[in-house]
């Protein structure tokens, strides 16, 4: 009974009921009045709750894509770049690619294709022909992209 509200706090930024989220945390408003996430946005300088587009989706500031939920798109923010970030070496879009990888300039700076090329030996990006096709070191066959040349 102590802890007990009947059931109707509820965020003051998110609107979230308990039930919804993993703990409470301080606001601008005090103590207790947001929820994890929400509070963990504050502590880090958020002066107000994430955008909400029209369909109640929270929208990311630096890529606008949209999530269902405020704990998702907090998890997203982790790692957003604002799609900016590029392979060192073949220069494609995370988008493009099936994820990043380790290279000579540290820790996720290769798309997977060229980090796996880089943990083979190779020190840089496969060659390139001149309509752009990466070009097979071993057989000389031309692919369109650096992943179906298989790294």
């Amino acid at each position: 009974r102590r802890f007990c509200d009947g059931g109707e706090w509820r965020c003051n930024w998110c609107t979230c009921t308990y039930e919804q989220t993993s703990g409470k945390g301080p606001g601008p408003e005090g103590p207790k009045t947001l929820c994890h996430a929400c509070a963990s946005r504050y502590r880090a300088g958020h002066q107000s709750a994430p955008t909400v587009d029209a369909d109640g989706k929270f929208v990311c500031e630096q890529c606008a894509r949209t999530f269902e939920t405020i704990g998702a798109l907090g998890g997203h923010r982790r790692f957003c770049d604002g799609g900016t970030w590029r392979c060192s070496w073949c220069a494609i879009k995370y988008e493009d690619c099936n994820g990043k990888g380790p290279g000579p300039e540290g820790p996720k700076t290769l798309c997977s294709a060229c980090s796996s090329r880089f943990r083979s030996g190779h020190t840089g990006p496969p060659p390139q022909n001149e309509d752009g096709q990466y070009v097979c070191d071993s057989c000389s066959r031309a692919f369109d992209t650096i992943g179906a040349l298989g790294g």
